[in-house]
């Protein structure tokens, strides 16, 4: 396939959502058969450059010698616009029915149609100018679904998601224009090209900071909890898929085709990271524990889960890369379920806090069986996926055999005991209520509309087969890992 086509998938999108969004149709069943007639069809036009991927680069603009902007699409980029295409289609369902009950619906889908280009343009970004590009138009396309509601609360959150993001967008910018200046156009090349001395290691420390913002490694996590005043299929991608994945692709990006893990093993840099990371995963289990609010103590859960992906990544080996991958790719597919069953709630009973979920599981049963599906997932209980990637990063952190390595195997089996507090309290409330407590004994609430259900029942089906499917998952999430490698 010409490499030319490497820009269908970012402009289809962007083009066709801004023309249906201002083309105003008045019929909301056309209108919302033409938004998912669009990612659909992105997600075959992805799906078919991954198949038959494009040799080669293509240049889309020179700027000087040093810096140009560039497409390709390689085994990691492939990973990575794969799963987020996928998702993006049974998401794009359940906002339908979940922004029935919003304002402003049509502008809504707009920008979460034209945020899916961007979000490719991450995956399909050739070297380290145009990763940061499109990593900024993120946070541009994105703040218009996190204010959506425009009231008080969600101009807080949007100013805070702004500060927090170009802060860390300013500081990636350092390290992209240093690296430029350097070593030239900055293009992706397994196991990096960056060499020197001990001014180089800050500036990728520097940079992968920068990028760790959208990571949520702590103390720049604060945006993420805020964030969640935006509508549930806005939270739902942005601490499942777009967003804070996006972070953690541009980490591994940095890691692992631009510094080298070569370079960076055993450099305080990864001694440095890695800490900070072991902090925030532990950080964010026990905030979540604490958090009373439903989407809140979720988002808390992220900022935890974020850093076991990290954990694994920086590592700086194949065993923990794999590891990893696998965590982000499970990560996706079981909290974007519990959010949508959070988001199902709070759309069926205006209710929004943990303490108001006493007896809802008896007239919302298949929601919250697959929101415990998801929680007995993210503990790391088999036969579901998260058993599968958390043994995998505990035993990358042991095969490791540093202090760090072994201490962070601890970490996660720690974090995984309050795992089990948060997310099965919630189940534990909703199902089995205190003599007196069940809030919904005599209530009319009932299960979300079939347009909501369905993506939450399809997800935790999901959850499930990639469980039990998990040695053939692994196998291909390796040859991603071990890709990585191969200038070594």
């Amino acid at each position: 396939m010409d490499k030319i086509f490497l820009m269908a998938p970012i402009l289809f999108p962007i083009l066709a959502g801004g023309t249906i969004g201002l083309a105003r149709i008045k019929k909301r069943l056309v209108r919302n058969i033409a938004y998912e007639a669009v990612v659909v069809l992105n997600a075959a036009l992805v799906w078919a450059l991954i198949l038959h991927r494009p040799r080669g680069r293509l240049i889309f603009l020179t700027i000087s010698d040093n810096f140009s902007l560039s497409l390709s699409l390689d085994s990691f980029g492939s990973f990575f616009a794969g799963m987020t295409s996928l998702l993006w289609v049974v998401a794009t369902v359940y906002a339908f029915s979940y922004m029935k009950h919003e304002q402003r619906e049509n502008v809504f889908l707009s920008f979460y149609v034209m945020t899916f280009g961007i979000t490719e343009g991450i995956c399909f970004s050739g070297n380290l100018l145009s990763l940061f590009v499109f990593y900024e138009m993120l946070t541009l396309i994105t703040l218009p679904l996190v204010i959506h509601k425009y009231d008080s609360e969600s101009m807080v959150a949007g100013r805070r998601y702004a500060v927090y993001s170009l802060g860390g967008s300013s500081l990636a910018f350092i390290g992209t224009v240093m690296i430029g200046l350097k070593y030239g156009s900055g293009l992706f090349v397994p196991a990096g090209f960056v060499d020197g001395g001990s001014e180089m290691l800050w500036v990728c420390f520097v940079t992968l900071l920068g990028f760790g913002v959208k990571a949520c490694v702590f103390p720049m996590h604060g945006w993420l909890i805020s964030a969640s005043v935006a509508p549930t299929p806005v939270t739902a991608l942005l601490h499942a898929v777009a967003v804070v994945k996006a972070g953690v692709f541009a980490v591994v990006r940095m890691v692992y085709y631009v510094c080298g893990p070569s370079y960076l093993k055993g450099t305080w840099v990864q001694t440095a990271l890695l800490a900070l990371v072991l902090f925030t995963v532990v950080y964010g289990a026990a905030m979540a524990v604490k958090e009373r609010h439903f989407k809140r103590r979720l988002a808390y859960s992220t900022i935890s889960n974020l850093s076991y992906i990290l954990f694994g990544v920086l590592l700086m080996s194949e065993a923990g890369l794999a590891a990893g991958l696998t965590h982000m790719l499970f990560h996706a597919v079981i909290k974007i379920c519990a959010f949508f069953c959070a988001g199902a709630f709070m759309v069926q009973t205006g209710k929004a806090y943990i303490y108001e979920l006493d007896g809802v599981g008896r007239r919302m049963p298949v929601t919250f069986a697959c929101f415990t599906m998801a929680g007995l997932s993210l503990i790391g209980l088999p036969p579901f996926c998260g058993f599968l990637s958390k043994w995998r990063l505990c035993s990358a952190g042991v095969a490791d055999g540093s202090a760090l390595g072994y201490a962070g195997a601890a970490v996660l089996v720690a974090a995984a005991f309050l795992s089990a507090i948060y997310m099965l309290g919630v189940s534990v409330r909703a199902y089995f209520p205190k003599q007196g407590r069940d809030h919904f004994s005599a209530s009319a609430v009932k299960e979300a509309p079939a347009g909501m259900l369905a993506p939450i029942c399809i997800l935790a089906a999901v959850n499930l087969l990639l469980g039990l499917f998990g040695p053939q998952i692994s196998s291909l999430v390796e040859t991603v890992a071990s890709s990585a490698f191969l200038g070594r």
